[in-house]
């Protein structure tokens, strides 16, 4: 029997049932419609937490961090307990010569109490806020914000962490009902440092007082999350003026390292915990817990896919069993069994693509609605993405592809049981 046939034979069957067929393609498309909203939530949360909060690296970059001593409530430099002098100079210099290596940039932090005061022309009003400070290597962040990132004989460029803008936006601004700022405004604006002394700290862990010009260049990904970043030989001159004597300051919070390419990572991270380092995972580690409660979540749409594919079996048997005489004929004038398995199975893969496209249109409306709630009922809050959710074309394919495979599954049986009726029982 030709295919055209058989899709004629399978969509007149459907429409003389139609009413359970409609309720068997509701069913499909609530399983579908929950599945997809589970899988997108979990991938539009995945993305948010590696993206803005935890900060994914790009796959040719790893972090070196010092190893830690896990003390349940407490983590601690294992290389600092043990009288090691942890990421210094010579761990750098280490590092780059690992076999993949292009490059080993380290990031020094600034332990000098400092507050930062300005911004009286862009606030109305003068500012006083304590800040921390890191210092990076121009190569680390010069494709960001150009090539000024280095030390400067009039004032000290400074960079900032677009979550720490995101930060302000949603959170500060409204509270102390100052404007919203965006990267383009910050640029240029220049500030007062005051190093030697904090509200926190007083003037511990500083040798003398001082004051100095700061002008923002830009924001960073690399930048401190909640603080500001300047020229690594900056960092080292603030701390040799105003930090305490007699303290090396060249030990590092963390060595970032460029691979040559993606495919030397593995090795590298071998190498570098092979030399008693570790590796900054925190990425990886969102990712496999968000990845573990998505799959667990899913399991509900897939358990409502599976109810759905049983009362689709369950309404073929019916249906076919109603149907006994009328597929007996049809054997009788030349059907094989394998035309009416065929028949039934392509009456199923309508019903999934039918159900498939109403769950994903389904879905669709739904995460719509979820993020007009949440952008209209609460407040703005730090890293709001535009939606929650992520439903590319891949997961609406998969989800068309998952409806029509339940509904096969779902009338396999069915569709074998009438094959192998006997004609003369049927006729009878």
């Amino acid at each position: 029997m030709k295919a055209k046939h058989l899709m004629h034979l399978a969509a007149a069957d459907l429409t003389a049932a139609r009413g359970r067929a409609a309720i068997a393609a509701i069913g499909i498309a609530m399983g579908i419609s929950v599945l997809m909203v589970i899988i997108g939530l979990g991938l539009g949360v995945r993305e948010l937490v590696l993206k803005e909060v935890v900060r994914q690296l790009p796959v040719d970059t790893i972090e070196v961090i010092p190893k830690t001593l896990n003390l349940g409530l407490f983590e601690l430099d294992s290389a600092g307990l043990l009288g090691g002098r942890g990421l210094n100079p010579d761990t750098v210099e280490r590092l780059a010569h690992l076999p993949g290596v292009r490059a080993a940039l380290p990031k020094l932090d600034v332990h000098v109490p400092m507050g930062a005061r300005g911004g009286a022309r862009l606030f109305g009003h003068a500012l006083y806020s304590d800040v921390f400070m890191m210092g990076v290597p121009e190569e680390l962040v010069k494709d960001e914000v150009g090539p000024g990132f280095v030390p400067q004989a009039g004032y000290i460029p400074v960079v900032v962490s677009d979550q720490l803008l995101d930060i302000y936006n949603s959170s500060v601004a409204p509270a102390v009902g100052t404007p919203r700022l965006t990267a383009q405004t910050l640029k240029g604006f220049e500030f007062e440092l005051d190093f030697g002394r904090s509200l926190m700290m007083g003037a511990k862990g500083a040798s003398k007082s001082g004051e100095e010009r700061a002008r923002l260049l830009g924001v960073s990904r690399y930048a401190m999350r909640l603080g500001v970043t300047v020229p690594i030989d900056t960092a080292r001159r603030i701390l040799n003026e105003y930090g305490p004597a007699g303290v090396d300051h060249e030990r590092y919070s963390a060595i970032v390292l460029k691979a040559e390419s993606p495919s030397a990572v593995p090795a590298i991270i071998r190498s570098v915990e092979a030399m008693g380092l570790a590796v900054d995972q925190s990425a990886k580690r969102a990712g496999n817990v968000l990845l573990a409660a998505t799959l667990l979540a899913a399991f509900v749409g897939l358990l409502v896919l599976a109810l759905a594919g049983l009362n689709i079996a369950h309404s073929f048997y019916a249906q076919l069993s109603e149907r006994q005489r009328e597929l007996a004929i049809l054997r009788a004038v030349g059907a094989s069994r394998r035309d009416l398995v065929l028949i039934v199975l392509a009456q199923a893969l309508l019903l999934g693509t039918i159900g498939g496209l109403c769950g994903i249109a389904g879905a669709l409306g739904v995460a719509a609605l979820l993020d007009w709630c949440v952008r209209t009922f609460l407040a703005e809050f730090p890293f709001m993405p535009s939606s929650f959710f992520v439903l590319p074309v891949w997961l609406c394919l998969c989800g068309l592809a998952a409806a029509a495979l339940a509904c096969a599954l779902g009338a396999l049986a069915p569709a074998l049981r009438a094959a192998r009726a006997s004609v003369a029982r049927g006729l009878s």
